[in-house]
């Protein structure tokens, strides 16, 4: 045998010895269909892969990293997935060995299908990532008036969860809220308009998708019409489902036929659709289903009627809406019986009692099923639809562990990166709205004392970082007399030294809820108003929560709408792969308040007016899609009189046109030559824009050579330098006018570059013209030599 077939066959086994591991592993992810795995369980385990638990806090400690109890129950039963809250989430490094623990932890004792690990992250308000980017929030998109913003922050807050090591988002909300008294859903919502929500949640969705992450749309079938937080109590609509499908379910149907693959259900009682009840165990009363234990409203309206078979979860059944009411194996049994297939956070887990007890209620919910009180049916499906689910998204086989250095490394540089701060930024700032600038207050101009009034303590940093950001752009001057100042539980009086001589105030207001309209905080508001307003001087609003505040805030001189409150804890280093999340949208409107380019957002809700108790009433003070831009001034700049030199003669006149109007600048301007101003019995004035003639008196005062000139009025000026030159005799034919190749200066307006001259033009056409004649004698010769 020769070497070389020697070598052939050492190869040929090397290679084989290589493919054996790739075999075994590629078996152990394939040899079993979804079908088969799910005959494979029992019921126990059936249950397991229909729960999704949360480990937020143990023994009173924020759970970081995984104890022994977590990872025994992780690695004792095959759950759905796990759900991560902030508690969980202290740094990008941190959460990814967080989620790493918990998939291996999964396939300890065997191998099975890789956990969903889910998160709320929706932007803004909800929040969970501790260095990630937020996004303005729903309603700061919606006001920016276009939904490939929605799908960018979809993109970026995608990418970021998927380097980290979630698949799963709950999110977007679809919620129409169409309720300013919602308490829980509120700036949340896209808009109170369900096409809006459509166009800006299926962007939302599909901007996650394109990071493999699964999305959850909620909460089914709607929490937009609510005056109840269903985390503290059981909300109730009065609707009937042909007005839901008027409504509330036209963003559901739109984004289940745009691939919706989960939605997760509302705490929600309606009992114009639900009939059946139960006796609660709070009080004894009788109360309808809500429409997460509703077999009409999960079965009937939104598997049949609207065609959806992908995965249902519950929202949270530790909230109080279902765990105040019903016994909690009843709620699970009446879940999955109405066609539920996720329970969320079935059993509070904050010690080892917790673990104990939920290890009983997948035994006691097996036998639920055991016994036939649960259907086995319903049961199958849900299983079933959840390894379609995961198979779907490549979660069906063993999580591979390998790379953990690699993907942190990569998380690092992603996630609350500064390319993804900076597209937040561009967003945010799209989104503020104006809605009121009646003094034409806004945009505030470099022309005395500001302070910005924040209620919150990280709201301070806030402010200083949009300062630092007016200066940087050139906004506003380097050494303009701006600051922040925090008035939380500050009585007037200790803040009104402060801002007596500030010519402009910006005051930061934050609603929460309708009551809070009639509560201090906004007493404190109308005080601050009034004694800027005795000073003589301007006050602006910011409203940077839920918009309907504004209606309590008409007395401010301009009112802008941020749609999100949340502060900065430490101001954004990004030399530092390490940036702590914060809010973007206080800054941009403190941002906006200032720069008179802002492209500004449209209300994408109603404002409704306020009774005298400060209660919303029928009609609305600001309708959706309202809101004003900053007036467009044309820059301002010279017409005729510079790039020239004047000849102090009798008959020629020093006389310059520009283009400010000529009532403006007769009410505001002024004039400067040589940084001195020049008493108005010097010039004359007349319209064209305005046209300015020095009388010759003056004129023969200024010495001969290089002048500058800056005409100015209260929002803007402009500058330009001229020649004088004399002659020694006016009978002279011969002058001693410099030419324009030594001492004649070029006037120029601010910003503004000359363009080049006709000679110029001459010798670049001739030398084009030459270029083109070689390159076309080369072509030709070279034609000619190929033939």
């Amino acid at each position: 045998m020769g070497k070389h077939r020697i070598s052939i066959i050492i190869i040929l086994v090397m290679l084989l010895q290589l493919a054996i591991p790739l075999m075994r592993v590629e078996a152990v992810i394939e040899n079993k269909s979804k079908e088969e795995i799910l005959n494979d369980m029992t019921t126990k385990e059936k249950i397991a892969q229909m729960l999704m638990p949360a480990f937020r806090t143990y023994d009173g400690t924020n759970v970081t990293t995984l104890n022994e109890e977590i990872e025994g129950i992780i690695a004792k039963h095959g759950f759905a997935g796990v759900i991560l809250f902030a508690q969980n989430n202290s740094s990008t490094t941190q959460t990814l060995e967080l989620i790493d623990s918990i998939q291996k932890a999964n396939i300890k004792n065997e191998d099975r299908p890789e956990l969903l690990i889910s998160v709320d992250q929706e932007g803004a308000t909800v929040t969970r990532l501790a260095e990630g980017t937020q996004g303005p929030g729903n309603m700061a998109l919606g006001a920016t008036g276009d939904s490939k913003n929605a799908y960018s922050i979809g993109e970026i807050i995608g990418l970021e969860l998927k380097s980290i090591g979630y698949n799963v988002d709950f999110a977007p909300v679809v919620d129409v809220n169409n309720n300013p008294s919602n308490p829980v859903i509120g700036n949340r919502s896209f808009s109170d308009d369900a096409n809006i929500v459509v166009d800006f949640g299926s962007k939302f969705m599909k901007g996650l998708k394109s990071q493999s992450i699964i999305t959850s749309l909620k909460h089914f079938p709607g929490h937009g019409d609510t005056s109840t937080d269903s985390h503290t109590g059981l909300p109730r609509i009065e609707k009937t489902y042909n007005q839901l499908k008027q409504n509330e379910l036209i963003p559901f149907t739109n984004c289940i036929e745009n691939g919706a693959e989960m939605i997760m259900t509302a705490h929600i009682q309606y009992p114009k659709i639900e009939t059946e009840t139960y006796t609660s165990i709070k009080d004894g009363n009788e109360i309808e289903l809500p429409a997460t234990l509703s077999k009409k409203i999960i079965t009937d309206i939104l598997r049949n009627d609207l065609d959806y078979d992908g995965v249902v979860v519950t929202d949270a059944m530790n909230m109080q809406a279902i765990s105040d009411n019903f016994d909690k194996l009843d709620s699970a049994k009446l879940a999955i019986n109405a066609g539920v297939d996720i329970i969320l956070m079935p059993v509070d887990i904050l010690n080892k009692e917790g673990i104990e007890a939920l290890d009983k209620y997948i035994t006691d919910v097996a036998d639920l099923v055991d016994n036939g009180e649960i259907s086995v049916e319903n049961v199958n499906n849900a299983v079933l639809r959840i390894l379609t689910l995961k198979e779907n998204n490549g979660l069906l086989g063993t999580y591979d562990d390998s790379n953990l250095e690699t993907r942190i490394n990569n998380a690092k540089k992603v996630v609350g990166s500064k390319e993804n701060h900076d597209t937040e930024w561009e967003i945010a700032k799209k989104s503020i709205t104006l809605v009121k600038n009646d003094t034409d207050m806004l945009p505030i101009q470099n022309n005395g004392k500001t302070v910005i009034l924040v209620p919150y303590a990280n709201e301070v940093l806030s402010g200083e970082y949009a300062i630092s950001k007016l200066k940087e752009d050139g906004i506003i001057s380097k050494d303009m007399d701006i600051s922040v100042l925090l008035i939380r539980n500050k009585e007037l009086a200790e803040i009104e030294d402060t801002i007596a001589d500030a010519k402009n105030v910006i005051l930061i207001t934050e609603q929460y809820s309708q009551a809070g309209l009639a509560g201090a905080s906004y007493e404190m508001a109308d005080s601050i108003i009034d004694f800027v307003h005795e000073q003589g001087n301007k006050i602006s609003c910011i409203s940077c929560y839920l918009p309907y505040d504004v209606a309590r805030l008409q007395k401010a001189d301009s009112i802008l709408l941020a749609y999100s409150a949340n502060g900065m804890n430490e101001l954004p280093n990004f030399e530092n792969d390490i940036v702590k999340t914060y809010g973007v949208s206080i800054p941009c409107g403190i941002y906006t308040a200032f720069n008179k380019n802002a492209k500004l957002g449209k209300l994408p809700v109603n404002i409704p007016e306020l009774d005298d108790n400060y209660k919303y009433t029928s009609e609305y003070l600001y309708k959706r899609n309202y809101g004003l831009q900053y007036e467009e001034k044309e820059e301002y700049k010279f017409i005729e009189g510079q790039e020239q030199s004047f000849n102090i003669t009798t008959d020629s006149k020093l006389k310059f046109e520009f283009n400010i109007e000529y009532d403006v600048f007769i009410k505001q301007g002024n004039v400067h030559i040589d940084n001195e101003l020049v008493d108005s019995s010097n010039y004359a004035l007349s319209k064209g824009s305005t046209i300015i003639t020095f009388n010759d008196e003056y004129t023969k005062l200024l010495a001969t050579g290089e002048h500058t000139l800056k005409v100015a009025v209260n929002d803007g000026e402009i500058e330009t330098k001229f020649t004088i030159t004399k002659i020694e005799s006016p009978n002279n034919n011969e002058t001693t006018n410099p030419t324009s190749d030594d001492t004649t200066k070029s006037a120029t307006t601010i910003g503004k570059s000359s363009g080049p001259k006709t000679g110029d033009n001459i010798v670049m056409w001739a030398t084009l013209l030459v270029v083109s004649m070689l390159g076309l004698a080369g072509t030709v010769k070279l034609y000619k030599k190929n033939k």
